[in-house]
C-alpha cells in the first residue's frame, strides 16, 4: 500500500502525523485479438485504452470549468490516383479466381482488373465448364456473370461471382473438372464518388457464417440513391476467397447522412482481410 504525501513544502510540518490514503490503478489487456472479430485501425485512425483509476488528494481543490470542444466531423479521405499495373496486360483481365462446390452447385469467385485509363462498364464474364471423359475435355455447359461493381474505375479492381452452375447427372458421368473464363467490357462513366465509410468496417464470425458490417456516409450535397456496398474477402497472400454485395438500409442516403450495411457468407476459406467498395446514384 502506497502513502500519498502533500506536495506543498510549507504544510509538511503540520501534516507530518497524518497518514496517506491508498489507491489502486487498473489497466486493460489490449493484447488479445481474434482474426475475424475486428480489423486493425486504418491509417488516419487511432485506438486508445480507457484510463485506469488515478490517485486523488484528500484536500479540496477548485473544479475547473468545462472547456467546449469541437465535435469531429467525418470527412472523406483523398485516395491516391490509380496507375497502370505493368505486370498485367492492358485491358480487362481476370487476375485471381477459384472454383468450389456448395449446395449442389458449382461457383467461381475471382477478381477483375481494369488496366486501362478509362472506367469500364457493361462487363460480362463467360465461364465454360468441362469434365474429363476418356482423357479428353468435354463441355458440359456455360454460364455468364458480371462484376459486383457496375463500373470498374480506371486501373481499379472489382470482384465477381459466377454460379451456381448445376450439373445435370443424366447428361454425363462426372463432375466439373475444370473451366475457363472469357471477359469483356466497354468504356463507361463513373457514378458519384462522394460516398465513404463513416468508420472502419468490422468482421466477425458466428457459427459457420462470416459477417461484415459498417456505415456509409454521404459527403455530397444531394441525396444518394441505390447505395451499393461490395465486400471482397482475401487470404493472407491477397487472393480472392469470397465476395458479397448488398444495399445500405435504407438504400437512399440524404446529403450529409449515413446508413448502415451488413452482409454475410458461409464460404470464407483461409480468410484474412477484406476491402469495401461503394457505388450509388
Amino acid at each position: 500500500m502506497k502513502k500519498l504525501y502533500p506536495i506543498l513544502i510549507v504544510t509538511m510540518v503540520l501534516l507530518a502525523a497524518c497518514s496517506g490514503t491508498s489507491s489502486k490503478s487498473t489497466g486493460r489487456n489490449n493484447g488479445s485479438r481474434t482474426p475475424v472479430a475486428q480489423l486493425q485501425a486504418q491509417s488516419g485512425q487511432s485506438q486508445s485504452a480507457d484510463p485506469g483509476g488515478a490517485a486523488t488528494a484528500d484536500s479540496p481543490s477548485a473544479t475547473p470549468l468545462p472547456v467546449a470542444t469541437a465535435t469531429p466531423v467525418p470527412s472523406a479521405t483523398t485516395t491516391p490516383a490509380a496507375t497502370a499495373d505493368p505486370s498485367q496486360p492492358v485491358g480487362l483481365d481476370v487476375i485471381s479466381h477459384q472454383g468450389y462446390s456448395m449446395n449442389e452447385g458449382f461457383y467461381i469467385v475471382g477478381e477483375l482488373l481494369n488496366n486501362t485509363s478509362a472506367p469500364m462498364s457493361n462487363i460480362k464474364i463467360t465461364a465454360t465448364y468441362y469434365y474429363q471423359l476418356a482423357g479428353k475435355p468435354v463441355i458440359v455447359g456455360t454460364r455468364d456473370g458480371s462484376s459486383l461493381l457496375d463500373v470498374i474505375p480506371a486501373y481499379g479492381k472489382a470482384p465477381f461471382i459466377i454460379g451456381p452452375f448445376v450439373v445435370l447427372t443424366n447428361t454425363h458421368t462426372g463432375p466439373v473438372t475444370w473451366y475457363d473464363l472469357h471477359e469483356q467490357g466497354q468504356s463507361g462513366t463513373l457514378p458519384r464518388q462522394d460516398l465513404v465509410l463513416q468508420q472502419t468496417a468490422n468482421s466477425y464470425s458466428a457459427g459457420s457464417w462470416l459477417y461484415v458490417r459498417g456505415e456509409i456516409l454521404n459527403t455530397g450535397t444531394t441525396d444518394a440513391k441505390f447505395v451499393k456496398v461490395v465486400v471482397t474477402l482475401y487470404d493472407p497472400d491477397g487472393n480472392v476467397v469470397g465476395a458479397m454485395s448488398t444495399f445500405t438500409n435504407p438504400n437512399t442516403i440524404a446529403a450529409g447522412g449515413f446508413a448502415p450495411f451488413s452482409v454475410a457468407t458461409e464460404y470464407w476459406p483461409n480468410y484474412d482481410h477484406f476491402t469495401v467498395q461503394i457505388q450509388g446514384q
